[in-house]
């Protein structure tokens, strides 16, 4: 079975618009296998975002993603 990886970042939360992207992928049909409300860490990021790690917006999307919990939701 494949599976799904989706991070909602700090702003889908602050803007309050989770519920409504969450019914979307319900109403196609998609079944959540899991949900998880984290604030991610270097290693983590580094090795999500390895492609990245050398970009010079790296290190500003690293403070943006640990600046408030992420959700963690996998389809």
């Amino acid at each position: 079975m494949e599976q799904t990886l989706i991070i909602f970042k700090p702003d889908t939360l602050q803007r309050n618009l989770l519920g409504e992207i969450i019914s979307r992928f319900e109403r196609k049909g998609l079944k959540i296998i899991g949900l998880k409300m984290i604030t991610p860490d270097d290693i983590l990021l580094e090795n999500h975002y390895a492609e990245h790690k050398n970009k010079p917006f790296f290190e500003s999307l690293k403070r943006y993603l640990k600046s408030s919990p992420c959700l963690v939701m996998v389809l």
